[in-house]
């Protein structure tokens, strides 16, 4: 499973192999993950050196690490390929396209709607599987293009941001 991860202002990629290898930006690295508190707190062994990581907050994510406070963010496979949907030109505005075939779960925002980056636009139930497609940018919604309960193609366009 691949991710992208951000901590404060550092991004890497993870890719944790189903063997339990750990790829840190095309390098593989030992590591040995213990979850201590379910969810919540984890001892982490990477090459060598322990470390504590706590989950602080989840909304924004929080991460104590070390005793240090740290921002984070975590983009899984699926989040980066929904966010790929987004087809985007100079002038900042900013298709949110359908990443498969699905239903129309939930659509979060309104027309005119102003909304930061990785806020919620719409859910999308595609193999029994719910997938939250968030803005690519912080701006504004100028069109949505489908209601809750409408079936969609994949690559259709379901809403138009405008940055601000």
């Amino acid at each position: 499973m691949r991710y992208e991860v951000t901590l404060d202002d550092r991004r890497l990629r993870v890719d944790l192999a189903g063997d339990g290898r750990f790829t840190i930006d095309d390098r593989v690295v030992a590591a040995d993950v213990r979850e201590i508190v379910r969810g919540r707190q984890w001892s982490i062994v990477l090459e060598g050196e322990s470390h504590e990581i706590t989950v602080v907050t989840h909304d924004p994510l929080r991460l104590d690490v070390d005793g240090r406070d740290v921002h984070a963010t975590v983009s899984d496979e699926r989040t980066l390929r929904a966010g790929r949907g987004a087809v985007g030109t100079r002038t900042g505005r900013v298709e949110l396209r359908a990443p498969m075939p699905g239903l129309l779960k939930t659509v979060h925002v309104n027309e005119g709607d102003t909304v930061e980056r990785d806020a919620p636009i719409v859910t999308l139930e595609a193999m029994k599987m719910e997938n939250e497609l968030v803005a690519p940018i912080r701006g504004r919604v100028t069109k949505l293009n489908h209601r809750s309960g409408t079936k969609v193609e994949g690559g259709a366009v379901l809403a138009i941001l405008v940055a601000e």
